[in-house]
């Protein structure tokens, strides 16, 4: 065991030198993290304005939270609609690129959940994703990297 005390003897350059260190952490700082938070707002409101301009009505996060529920896609659509005969009841954004780490920790945290919850849904990684993760769409997860052009999406009317 180390029962060595060390005395510093600067303590301005000791404060300087880790606040420099915090915010120069370009992966997890707050910085960084405010930064990928902010990204991911921005997606999640295109989203939305995409949304709103189709005329498809759509619960948020918060509206869900106040219903109760602990885990929300962003988007929980009020009436469906199908991206090439695949049926979207959801939309979760993710301003990232879809690797097989982070979508595998994503499918067991937030997507699993979601499908249980309320059926099939549309993954949207805005940075690509590797093609071979694209493989749940029988299970009810669909990957993307866009929201889907016009043609692909059929509108349910109820």
């Amino acid at each position: 065991a180390l029962n060595t005390h060390i005395h510093i003897h600067n303590t301005y350059t000791c404060t300087h030198s880790y606040t420099q260190c915090i915010l120069n952490d370009t992966h997890y700082g707050p910085m960084a993290e405010n930064l990928k938070h902010s990204v991911g707002y921005q997606y999640e409101y295109l989203l939305q304005e995409k949304l709103e301009e189709l005329g498809i009505p759509f619960l948020g996060e918060k509206d869900l939270r106040e219903k109760g529920y602990d885990k929300t896609p962003d988007f929980k659509l009020e009436v469906p609609f199908a991206v090439d005969g695949f049926i979207v009841n959801w939309i979760e954004s993710k301003a990232s690129f879809g690797d097989e780490e982070s979508h595998g920790r994503y499918l067991e945290e937030q997507y699993w959940s979601y499908q249980n919850r309320f059926g099939s849904g549309l993954v949207v990684y805005w940075f690509g994703y590797i093609a071979e993760l694209d493989c749940k769409r029988g299970a009810g997860i669909m990957l993307t990297e866009s929201f889907p052009n016009r043609p692909s999406i059929t509108l349910l009317h109820v």
